[in-house]
């Protein structure tokens, strides 16, 4: 079952609304005609609005498979790898990963009393 509920001219509204936003930017001059002739067929033709709101949505898919990975790789090699590098310049070895030892457990010398035990969390 189809939950989406086609409504072409909210979409062209939103298209128009997106270029306008950009033309106050840019000042460029056709997007003006290109809002004009959206404003006009979002009126006027029920057929040429469901056809920009098909292609729209295709391209909005298309830019779903590919945006996602330039993001997720950007926040990698930006802020984590930056990050892992300085820590492991100024931080210890801390998952003890150089270990040359024998085994990898820490003899710990603590006494443990009674109390320590009734309320553990």
């Amino acid at each position: 079952m189809n939950k989406f509920k086609s409504q072409p001219s909210k979409t062209i509204l939103v298209i128009i609304t997106g270029l306008m936003v950009i033309y106050f930017f840019t000042k460029i001059y056709v997007l003006l005609q290109i809002v004009l002739l959206l404003g006009i067929i979002g009126v006027f033709s029920r057929f040429l609005s469901v056809n920009i709101e098909n292609l729209w949505f295709r391209i909005a898919y298309v830019l779903s498979l590919i945006i996602p990975n330039i993001i997720l790789g950007l926040i990698f090699y930006l802020l984590l790898f930056p990050i892992s590098l300085l820590s492991k310049i100024w931080n210890k070895d801390q998952l003890q990963l150089r270990n040359n030892s024998d085994t990898i457990y820490k003899e710990v010398k603590k006494s443990f009393k009674k109390e320590s035990f009734k309320n553990t969390w």
